[in-house]
């Protein structure tokens, strides 16, 4: 039996407030946790880890958690987190970095996601796992200015 629940990764043109209050183009990457089955799906417990090239692994769970405290997912339903936020929340080091160098700290660097859930269909008696994603994910300058970030994603 397939899953209900499936992760996905959404890429989506935004803007990143920088120095001086000016925003710059910067594409954000929205991890999404969609109900795909025909009922609800209660005990959601969204799970992810993030690494740096391959360097500590750092549990985003709580992060997750509390970004978007839900625990069930009505049938067609998803729950989204934005993966830069969550890095921030979740890595200590990235986030002491980005405070001191802005946000080129993160550029070029490669960062490996994935992400899996608990969760427990409607009139189960036992919690069940979803299938484990993984993405490979790079912040670049799209120019020699780095003004305007792009996203570059793999998965894994």
């Amino acid at each position: 039996m397939e899953a209900p629940l499936r992760f996905e990764l959404k890429i989506v043109p935004s803007t990143l407030r920088v120095a001086g209050g000016r925003e710059i183009p910067f594409v954000r990457a929205v991890l999404l946790l969609r109900n795909t089955g025909g009922a609800a799906v209660s005990g959601v417990v969204a799970h992810a880890e993030l690494s740096e090239e391959r360097g500590l692994v750092h549990d985003a769970t709580e992060a997750m958690r509390r970004a978007v405290p839900a625990d069930s997912i009505p049938p067609g339903g998803e729950l989204d987190w934005d993966v830069y936020e969550t890095i921030l929340a979740a890595h200590a080091g990235m986030a002491s970095k980005v405070h001191l160098w802005g946000y080129k700290a993160i550029l070029n660097g490669r960062i490996e996601l994935s992400a899996r859930a608990d969760y427990r269909p409607e009139g189960a008696p036992a919690t069940l796992q979803t299938p484990v994603a993984r993405w490979r994910l790079r912040w670049q300058p799209s120019g020699p200015a780095a003004e305007e970030v792009e996203l570059a994603v793999e998965a894994l």
